[in-house]
């Protein structure tokens, strides 16, 4: 595997926990809480919010949650494949 992808994990994966950690810390439940916190308000946003079903809702959640992931690996391996060459 290239260092640049495996740079562009490392990145995306920081991401997602730092995405995670803004939403958990929010509220009141203990740390091992916070994925399943983050997942919830997201859903919660799409349903209440927009007025989406509560399956679409939860679909729309895991879909931000893989575009932040995919966000974070690009501009990863960008940046590393700049650094190297």
């Amino acid at each position: 595997m290239q260092r640049s992808t495996l740079v562009g994990l490392k990145v995306g994966l920081i991401a997602l926990l730092i995405f995670v950690a803004m939403i958990g810390m929010s509220t009141n439940s203990p740390a091992t809480e916070w994925l399943k916190e983050a997942f919830h308000g997201i859903s919660f946003a799409f349903a209440f919010g927009l007025g989406a079903p509560e399956a679409l809702a939860y679909v729309l959640g895991g879909v931000v949650f893989v575009a932040i992931f995919c966000a974070g690996y690009f501009v990863g391996k960008k940046a590393s494949s700049k650094l190297d060459g």
